[in-house]
């Protein structure tokens, strides 16, 4: 075993220690990674010039086949040399806010109503297991266990140096790069009240929330540019941002063209109607003209 290896071994092994967590079992781990260029890294160990996807999750399976509810997409266009010039759109999403943006997909439906619950309906409580001699569970009511959520996104040039390696760079970045990760808690609850048959339970894991859509432009100096919009929420904030068409769009450019170019043009009628009583409102604001014999 190597050192990495060995330090992660230990992590694993003081994180059981010290909260009981165990990946697939009672948390999910859920990571991507993407890259359009060039990307030399140390963590892991990586060098490529490529179209890169890497998607992974451990969740636990309860009965019927049952799993906690994640969802990711990832979209590019290339425009340029080494993925400069590349249009990018993702999304990572997991719990209500996946299940909110895989029911909508291109409906206008934004009203509360409309949230998806991702609860998963269980006929027996899980039974504990045993790890390293540490009986493990699933947390419930009344519990406070941590829930790690976060992206870390470069587009155009980036060097990183984390001391480890001297003067030397660890990271070097050209072109669009994106990392995204989640570990979180799957919480058990007794099922009455909730629509599941009795007696039951249900888990479900925190709801959450990360976009991005970056296009760049090449013309001329004064008409070149980026346009870059990110979101990033979890909770209620992710559940209701999943409602938004904008935000769903993300999604739709890939798993569904031809929605996508509907929403697209229901924007644009929208902003069109909108302009069009801004427009209506300035005239009505003016002096009526007097009239004279």
């Amino acid at each position: 075993m190597n050192a990495r290896a060995a330090r992660g071994s230990a992590l694993v092994f003081a994180s059981t220690m010290l909260c009981g967590c165990a990946v697939g079992y009672n948390h999910v781990l859920f990571v991507t990674k993407s890259n359009v260029g060039l990307d030399i890294d140390t963590k892991p160990p990586t060098a490529e010039v490529s179209i890169a996807r890497r998607e992974g999750v451990i969740a636990p399976t309860f009965e019927k086949g049952q799993t906690p509810t994640v969802m990711a997409s990832f979209r590019v266009g290339i425009k340029g040399l080494l993925g400069v010039m590349a249009d990018v759109s993702s999304t990572f999403s997991g719990g209500d806010a996946a299940a909110t943006m895989a029911t909508l997909f291109g409906d206008r439906s934004q009203g509360p109503s409309s949230i998806q619950d991702s609860s998963l309906c269980l006929g027996a409580k899980p039974a504990p297991i045993s790890v390293l001699g540490i009986e493990l569970k699933l947390p419930e009511p009344g519990e406070v266990w941590p829930f790690v959520f976060g992206t870390d996104t470069s587009f155009g040039l980036k060097v990183a140096w984390s001391g480890l390696t001297a003067q030397v760079p660890d990271t070097v970045r050209i072109g669009y790069n994106r990392k995204e990760f989640a570990w979180a808690p799957v919480y058990l609850s007794p099922g009455q009240g909730t629509g599941c048959p009795s007696p039951n339970y249900i888990v479900k894991i925190p709801s959450f929330l990360a976009t991005i859509d970056s296009s760049a432009t090449a013309k001329i100096p004064g008409e070149s540019g980026l346009d870059h919009l990110q979101y990033f929420a979890t909770g209620v904030a992710a559940n209701k941002l999943a409602l938004r068409e904008e935000i769903r769009s993300s999604m739709l450019k890939r798993l569904d063209p031809l929605a996508a170019a509907r929403v697209e043009r229901f924007q644009l009628f929208k902003k069109n109607q909108e302009s069009q009583i801004e427009s209506l409102d300035k005239i009505e604001g003016l002096p009526m003209p007097v009239m004279r014999s």
